[in-house]
């Protein structure tokens, strides 16, 4: 299976990419006009995290992505604008000789054979992977909930955005009149700062609780923390109030629009509109770096749902991978969808966690 760029294996490592591989991977991030420090940060620190490399018979690499693996239970593999650079990254790289759709289904493939139900792949699905579902075993569902984001390209200032919205310019001046201030920080920040970054992480993902709640602590301050001090295409906006950070939205710069990867805010008290302040500060950051649009990931807050382009959206997959034929006929469709709404169903804003089955692959 060496010939014509199709993987012949899947190697499993927390080994980063060897300076000849990230040679070989840039062009597909530079066509695709995707950041270039990604590759400085996959994988992901933590000890749940793998990088997944597919080579060919002779073992030249053809492509690769990270995953988030706790076994035997469950591994993920995440495409969401939110988390997406910070925990299980936002995509598969290749190699320009690489067979794309093979090379995407011998990675999924991988995670579903790590996982002892099945592998989880969660967000937008592109033509690769779309192209690569006959090959895998699957079952895919389509979600109520929607990627959205904010297009600055009819924007010259960050004023001609508010003029549009009323009730944000309100918001932003109770922030103010509060005592609340923004800030922007381009690249690493100080491991203080990162530590102060980590604990807004932390507070968020145990006040949405949900599964993994055990591994929090790990992910808010190992992985997003080494994230917050290494990635050089950053973009932290966060708000301040009595000399404490008390929100905080960091972005990847990419080529033409930045990316949301991660972010918190402080539960412990009245933050007074700081994800408003970051939302417009964003749009102001966008316009003067002349890039076309903020990328929000999913909607699961009523200030994005306002605020991100309601025309412009995204769907949400839920895509499971399965090893073998018995994990397949145990899911079944209607488990699917009620896992998924059990999980998901008014945690969050803007969706119900209600989800269909629009394609299934018993036989790859």
């Amino acid at each position: 299976m060496g010939d014509g760029g199709i993987p012949a294996r899947v190697i499993v490592s927390k080994d980063s990419l060897r300076p000849e591989e990230r040679i070989a991977l840039e062009p597909d991030l530079l066509k695709r006009g995707i950041a270039l420090s990604m590759l400085d940060v996959i994988p992901p620190a933590g000890r749940f995290f793998q990088l997944l490399r597919a080579v060919d018979q002779s073992g030249e690499l053809l492509g690769v992505t990270s995953l988030m693996s706790a076994r035997p239970f469950v591994s993920i593999k995440q495409l969401l604008g939110e988390g997406n650079h910070v925990g299980w990254d936002t995509a598969f790289y290749y190699t320009e000789r690489a067979d794309r759709p093979r090379v995407a289904a011998a990675l999924l493939g991988a995670i579903a054979r790590r996982s002892m139900f099945y592998g989880m792949f969660f967000g937008r699905i592109d033509d690769d992977v779309r192209t690569a579902l006959p090959l895998i075993r699957h079952r895919l569902l389509e979600t109520d909930y929607r990627l959205g984001r904010i297009d600055c390209s009819g924007y010259e200032t960050k004023a001609d955005f508010l003029a549009l919205h009323k009730r944000l310019r309100r918001h932003l001046r109770n922030h103010s009149k509060a005592g609340g201030t923004v800030h922007v920080r381009e690249g690493p920040v100080d491991p203080e700062l990162a530590r102060r970054f980590s604990d807004l992480v932390l507070a968020t993902y145990r006040h949405h609780g949900g599964i993994g709640r055990w591994q929090f602590k790990e992910y808010a301050y190992q992985v997003c923390g080494s994230f917050f001090t290494n990635c050089e295409d950053t973009v932290h906006i966060y708000t301040e109030n009595e000399g404490s950070v008390t929100g905080l939205q960091s972005f990847v710069r990419h080529r033409d629009h930045l990316e949301l990867s991660e972010g918190g805010f402080d539960r412990s008290r009245d933050n007074h509109h700081a994800y408003e302040a970051i939302i417009a500060e964003s749009v102001g950051v966008a316009v003067g770096l002349g890039l076309k649009s903020v990328g929000y990931g999913g909607i699961w807050n009523a200030a994005k749902d306002r605020y991100t382009d309601s025309n412009d959206r995204e769907t949400v997959y839920l895509l499971q991978i399965y090893s073998n034929g018995l994990k397949y006929r145990l899911g079944g469709d209607r488990l699917s969808r009620w896992a998924f709404r059990k999980y998901f169903g008014g945690r969050f804003a803007g969706a119900s966690g209600e989800a269909k089955v629009v394609s299934r692959q018993p036989h790859p």
